[in-house]
């Protein structure tokens, strides 16, 4: 997209005019979340992506909605475990359809996600994690109740059952989209246009698509939740905050024959999970492990080879009763956007900032979409900007986006 100071010459004899009360800008989780608790309150809103719905973080996620326990493990709730804490009850109330969005298509790939230790590194958790503070939240397990490949004899740590949920992230994707359908089009950055006035305001969006009358909409707020390209939409509007950070990871995956379901974090020394596990279905039947943790964040500076080199050993060392000979591998590199935060610090919520009539908003974790949108819809309210916009009663002759590529299709590797 790009933006002028001065309106497009279109003669308005040929040009349809839209009157709305919201254009959201991105179709990843938070856009699509957004979208949905807006026209629930009454908004009317559209939702523009250039690219793919879901295809930069938010296929690229593994899923996880939790409440912050991975945060805890220097053995101390910090402002960002509490932050997240109740995420997992607001989105199963979602998924139940009970919440503010209707999730009730979303595929589960597990009730809980599990957190596991070596036996060296036991006793370093016991204390904390059998607090009253934390009943509830976690819970040690044993026996049948561990994930098949933490019941092997050979295996001597302790195994803890999270609070937390894993979704399919592509159908959590395709249910919020659906439901809006007549709401989501595709543009290009060579046929939108933002219209951006000497005070930051977007005054209109034009989409001049080929074999189409030229289309102006004249929104009352403009909300920019599109990830790392939030940076390049702040540039078209000559906005110099909030700025952006990136978080670099690089994923790996792998697939193999005889895989059995693990969605758990390892218990490292340090306070980030050694390994981050979750579980996929691949298209040929085989289930494909998409794994992240600090072998992610440290492997930013590797290339594949030695990602993949680091990442068998890592498994191997982690599971040594257990045969992975014939697996399949890849990696992913993938960029976590965020608002800039001192020392490049991981921000403890969700952000959502308003600059004139354009509110710029991360979710930073999957888990706080929620989160994210009732800060949006409680700007609109500070700003005094109630539904006044007439029903949209003809959708506009665009059309909707592509959906991104599944963890099961980057693996094939299908475009």
């Amino acid at each position: 997209m790009t933006a002028s100071g001065q309106p497009m010459k279109l003669s308005s004899l040929f040009m349809r005019t839209v009157e709305t009360d919201v254009v959201v800008i991105g179709g990843g989780v938070a856009g699509l979340w957004t979208l949905a608790q807006l026209r629930k309150a009454g908004y009317e809103a559209l939702l523009l992506e250039n690219n793919r719905l879901g295809g930069g973080q938010t296929l690229c996620s593994q899923g996880i909605i939790h409440g912050g326990m991975k945060y805890a493990l220097g053995g101390l709730l910090s402002a960002e475990t509490e932050s997240i804490a109740n995420m997992p009850e607001t989105w199963l109330q979602c998924l139940k359809g009970q919440g503010e969005v209707d999730l009730r298509g979303v595929r589960m790939l597990s009730e809980h996600h599990y957190m596991w230790s070596e036996r060296s590194l036991a006793s370093r958790f016991t204390t904390f994690f059998g607090s009253k503070m934390l009943r509830g939240r976690i819970e040690a397990i044993q026996g049948d109740e561990r994930p098949e490949l933490l019941r092997d004899p050979s295996f001597k740590g302790n195994v803890y059952r999270l609070n937390d949920i894993v979704l399919d992230t592509y159908s959590l994707i395709e249910t919020l989209a659906h439901a809006h359908k007549s709401r989501i089009y595709k543009v290009t950055p060579q046929n939108c246009h933002l219209e951006v006035d000497d005070r930051h305001h977007t005054k209109a969006i034009f989409i001049t698509a080929a074999g189409t009358e030229p289309i102006r909409i004249h929104p009352r707020t403009v909300i920019f939740t599109a990830g790392r390209g939030n940076q390049e939409l702040l540039n078209d509007t000559g906005l110099k905050t909030p700025q952006m950070q990136l978080r670099p990871l690089h994923m790996v995956m792998m697939q193999h024959a005889d895989l059995p379901d693990l969605y758990a974090h390892c218990i490292g020394t340090s306070a980030k999970p050694r390994v981050t596990i979750t579980t996929h279905p691949g298209h040929d039947g085989q289930k494909i492990w998409y794994i992240g943790g600090e072998l992610a964040e440290r492997g930013v500076e590797r290339d594949d080879r030695l990602q993949i080199e680091e990442a068998m050993q890592e498994i191997q060392a982690l599971f040594p009763w257990k045969s992975f000979t014939g697996a399949r591998w890849k990696t992913l590199r993938v960029d976590r956007a965020e608002p800039a935060q001192e020392n490049f610090l991981k921000p403890d919520n969700a952000f959502a900032q308003m600059h004139g009539n354009n509110i710029i908003g991360w979710p930073t974790k999957l888990a706080l979409a929620p989160n994210l949108g009732q800060q949006i819809l409680d700007l609109l309210k500070a700003d005094q900007i109630h539904p006044s916009a007439p029903v949209l009663q003809e959708p506009l002759p665009l059309l909707f986006p592509e959906f991104g590529r599944s963890i099961s299709d980057i693996m094939a590797g299908v475009n």
